[in-house]
């Protein structure tokens, strides 16, 4: 029904002189009598200059003022570099500082430290007093000298902030990452971390695992905060672990800025918001006997056991008064000095949440270790760290860091395993063979693509870092299945294109976790899967919220299933490589040294929120720069294009409405109110909590407030509302101050949600429900008869206030008046919208009904979804379930409803959709005729708009 214009995110490219011709009248002639065109010299962000166009200044298809100025500066020192060094330089734009990304395709004699003096300022906004370099890399990609940078400022780190220097021959070749300019915040904190750390504790319900630490977070002049890793225990139930989380608490207020999960699986502890009894932290001690450092502890002794799946393992033990202990001192990087650098065995069947890992130390009567699972993860660990030292790696985490597994962790239906940096040090986790209602699901969890799977995520949390969201996510998890099946290959000495075959031996029938594979075998996932970056599943982040009302939180945006379109991507240009060399991947040289590259890549060219079309130029750049066989480099670039991993390529199909805001960041939960749009800005850094995000209409620049704690966002009238972490609701006016209106209790603010609209807004409080108007006077009411509910949903608009009940009940509210039941629902309600005198709630069952002050009620829906809904005088706007989204990642169709925006007109009685596009659309807010929502069209969260017309 709503059409707009289409917008294509394939980056803008600039050529040498064309800004700065532009700028004076006077462009090169087009009609090819001129020579050819200029190099392509500043590959520039389109998401950075569409998001920074609107200032009010003109300056046409290229941007505002502030747009012009920033390209022509970067065009111009690009320009220098290339002149002075006569090279072919290219730099890449960052979609979030606005300066570059990358740098790459010259040569420029000089250390990291004097090229960032000379050039950064201009290129990376800052010079080499606020980057700490680390120690020169000359193993990771063979030939290439690669140097690490993290900002600080004075002796904090800045979250995210890292630039990588390649060099060849002591020249520089390349600069890839991003820093932050104009952080001047000071690093002096007013919170102890003893503070810090109870703050955190008490919030969570949880243990901190280790000693907190000050980071800068980069906002405007920069946040202070403490760092507070936390072990959460199990759910409610007491059945299900969780993983913990990264707690940011603000090093001045003690408020909690976000929370981050520490795991790739799992569920993240959210904060309960109830106090709680500061846990007292236990002290694991190690009994390591003393030994020459450099050599293997003199009590070292070969254990041996059954594999799960069949065969005999071996590794290496200590032989103690009590037995014979899963440590294993025989690797290079042991320093028996402090007892670093072992693998070692737990056995966690007695842990029941994950504060209290890694459990008890396996400890065998003899050398024969008779539960197969505990020598499996033992030696597997072993056959996962010798690999990655074959590429130059010390253990896992690159400093030589003990490796730590924990087996039998969680009942048989946790049916999980996980790299977790919750505990201390950080260690896999293995949980018992999976077992649900329909049987046995596979033979053991402790299997070699397993282990090399998910220890290849430490790997990545301590070099990329990628975010574990949307593409970043999606190729966190490829990478890990990558490695997984290339050491899992290496181990087994097969070939296979299947992933965890190993845990489905002696299956013939498909269970959970062994599907059938083209060949006929069965596994986990299988890599030739044929998916492109078309097959993308569009898939919306649901938020806080809904998680916390125990709703799915969609696979993190389908970082799952899009792994594999990055899978399919590097497995075949694997296959076709060790196809020209005729021999297996374990044999053939050039597959072996596309391993390296890809290994290459992750080490040293990605950062937290690299995409996809970031990992093809990273792995192409390492070829190169590795000198590998021209083959390598021409096999990878066809299987990109086929793959259409490349700018332009992937096909977003037809768009509902205009772009409001399409950053990599994630946007939440849109809402209108006149020509100003708001939302939850979810940081890079945290996919729980975000900050408020503002603009109006018409191409401004977004405005980002200073908190990332905060939960929801809404309007009243002209008046932008939060409510945030610490459970304050606060009330921003136009002329940007601010007023605290309430502190209500928080678990109950959040089940019931955020309600604003043009005419005001309203929220869950201790007094029961209050409402705020435009002019900001704040009202509240009890709400009698709920008879044991809670308030599940709100809603607001025309000066009224719906409410909904777990119970079902459907309730509106003049204030000034008491509260009145309209409706019954039967099942919980989740989302409401009000105006005039019409209450519409949709249920946990699908039903979205409209109910009416003289007792009409009418039933909109039986298939909605709980992704919002919306209403004026005349339509009603909601999130209708369309069947399963597909998407070739899921395999044509999958768990997730692929979501329209439906409309129900008042007045005719007539239901449309409105917004048929491919993708989840969902969270609509309208405010007259102007509807507002998060879409998924872009494979991410995205705020898109469109007028709804009148005469429906």
């Amino acid at each position: 029904m709503l059409r707009a214009r289409r917008w294509f995110l394939a980056p803008l490219v600039l050529a040498l002189g064309v800004l700065a011709s532009g700028c004076d009248g006077s462009f090169d002639s087009i009609d090819g009598d001129d020579g050819p065109p200029p190099p392509v010299t500043l590959v520039v962000s389109q998401a950075w200059v569409h998001d920074h166009q609107g200032d009010g200044s003109g300056g046409g298809a290229s941007g505002g003022a502030e747009v012009q100025a920033r390209l022509a500066s970067l065009q111009r020192e690009v320009g220098r570099l290339r002149q002075e060094t006569r090279t072919g330089w290219v730099g890449t734009q960052d979609d979030v500082t606005g300066y570059l990304a990358d740098l790459s395709g010259g040569s420029w004699a000089g250390t990291p430290a004097a090229f960032m003096d000379d050039y950064g300022p201009a290129l990376f906004g800052t010079d080499s007093s606020v980057i700490r370099l680390g120690e020169p890399d000359s193993v990771t990609v063979p030939g290439i000298v690669t140097t690490s940078a993290t900002q600080a400022v004075g002796d904090v780190p800045v979250q995210d902030a890292r630039l990588v220097f390649t060099a060849r021959d002591a020249r520089l070749t390349g600069v890839r990452g991003r820093l932050f300019p104009d952080l001047t915040v000071s690093t002096t904190p007013v919170l102890t971390a003893e503070q810090a750390q109870a703050r955190a504790e008490q919030i969570s319900g949880g243990r901190a695992t280790s000693a907190p630490s000050l980071i800068v977070l980069p906002r405007g002049a920069g946040v202070l905060a403490w760092l507070v890793t936390v072990a959460a225990p199990a759910d409610g139930g007491g059945t299900t672990p969780l993983t913990g989380g990264d707690y940011y608490v603000d090093a001045t207020t003690g408020d909690v800025l976000s929370v981050a999960p520490v795991s790739g699986e799992g569920r993240v502890a959210l904060p309960t918001f109830r106090p709680r009894t500061v846990a007292t932290r236990r002290a694991a001690a190690r009994s390591v006997g003393a030994a020459r450092a450099g050599a293997p502890d003199p009590r070292d002794v070969e254990v041996t056991g059954t594999n799960p799946i069949g065969g005999e393992l071996k590794g290496h033990g200590l032989q103690t008064d009590n037995g014979v202990a899963l440590v294993d001192t025989t690797t290079p990087w042991y320093d028996a000095a402090t007892g670093d650098g072992v693998i070692e065995t737990f056995d966690a069947a007695k842990v029941r949440d994950s504060s209290d890992l890694p459990g008890k130390r396996v400890v065998s009567p003899s050398t024969t270790i008779r539960d197969g699972e505990e020598i499996a993860a033992h030696a597997l660990s072993r056959d996962v760290v010798d690999y990655y030292e074959s590429l130059g790696r010390d253990s896992w985490d690159g400093q030589g860091g003990t490796l730590r597994s924990s087996v039998h962790f969680g009942p048989s239906d946790y049916c999980n395993s996980m790299f977790t940096t919750s505990t201390n040090p950080p260690q896999m986790v293995y949980g018992n063979p999976c077992t649900t209602g329909d049987g046995a699901q596979e033979v053991t969890e402790v299997e070699i693509d397993t282990a090399g799977h998910e220890i290849t995520h430490g790997v990545t949390d301590t070099t990329a870092g990628l975010k574990y969201t949307g593409q970043s996510g999606a190729l966190n998890e490829a990478f890990s299945d990558y490695f997984g099946n290339v050491i899992g290959n290496r181990v087994k000495g097969t070939d296979s294109v299947a992933i965890f075959e190993g845990g489905c031996t002696g299956y013939t029938a498909e269970t959970l976790f062994c599907t059938r594979n083209p060949d006929g075998s069965l596994s986990l996932r299988y890599m030739l899967n044929g998916n492109d970056f078309d097959d993308y599943l569009r898939v919306l982040d649901p938020g806080f919220r809904l998680q916390y009302l125990g709703y799915s939180g969609q696979d993190h945006g389908g970082v799952h299933y899009n792994s594999a379109i990055w899978n399919n991507a590097l497995w075949s240009i694997r296959v076709q490589l060790a196809k020209i060399d005729n021999e297996p991947g374990n044999d053939s040289p050039l597959a072996q040294a596309f391993d390296r590259a890809v290994y290459g890549a992750l080490a040293t060219r990605l950062g937290p929120t690299s995409g996809f079309l970031d990992a093809r130029a990273a792995v192409e750049q390492v070829i190169i720069d590795s000198q590998l066989d021209p083959v390598v480099l021409r096999v990878a670039r066809e299987v990109f294009d086929a793959n259409k991993i490349c700018a332009g390529c992937p096909d977003t199909g037809e768009l509902g409405g205009d772009p409001v805001y399409t950053s990599p960041a994630t946007q939440l939960h849109p809402v209108v109110s006149g020509d100003s749009v708001a939302w939850l800005d979810v940081s890079g850094s945290d996919d729980i909590f975000g900050y408020a995000a503002s603009t109006h209409l018409g191409g401004a620049t977004p405005t980002l407030g200073s908190r990332s704690d905060v939960v929801e966002v809404g309007f009243a009238g002209d008046a932008l509302l939060t409510f945030d972490a610490n459970g304050r609701i606060t009330r921003y006016a136009p002329d940007g101050s601010s007023t605290l209106l309430d502190q209500p209790p928080a678990n109950d603010a959040v089940a019931a949600g955020l309600a604003g609209s043009d005419a005001g807004g309203a929220w869950v409080s201790a007094q029961g429900v209050s409402y705020v108007d435009a002019a900001g006077q704040v009202t509240s009411t009890k709400i009698g008869g709920l008879q044991g509910d809670t308030v599940t949903g709100l809603g607001a608009g025309d000066g009224i206030v719906g409410i909904g009940t777990d119970g079902g009940k459907v309730l509106l509210w003049q204030p000034g008046s008491a509260p009145r039941q309209v409706g019954q629902l039967d099942g919980a309600v989740i989302d409401v919208a009000a105006y005039g005198e019409k209450v519409v709630a949709v249920d946990d069952s699908g039903t979205a009904a409209l109910f009416t002050t003289d007792g009409q009620s009418f039933q909109l829906s039986g298939s909605a979804t709980p992704f919002g809904v919306t209403m004026n005088d005349q339509y009603v706007v909601w999130a209708e379930a369309k069947g399963p989204l597909k998407a070739g990642v899921a395999g044509g169709v999958s768990n997730y409803p692929d979501t329209d925006l439906y409309l129900a007109s008042l007045a005719s009685g007539k239901i449309y959709d409105i917004v048929p596009e491919g993708g989840q659309q969902g969270f609509p807010s309208l405010s007259g005729d102007r509807l507002v929502w998060q879409d998924a069209a872009f494979g991410g969260d995205d705020v898109l708009t469109a007028e709804v017309p009148d005469d429906l």
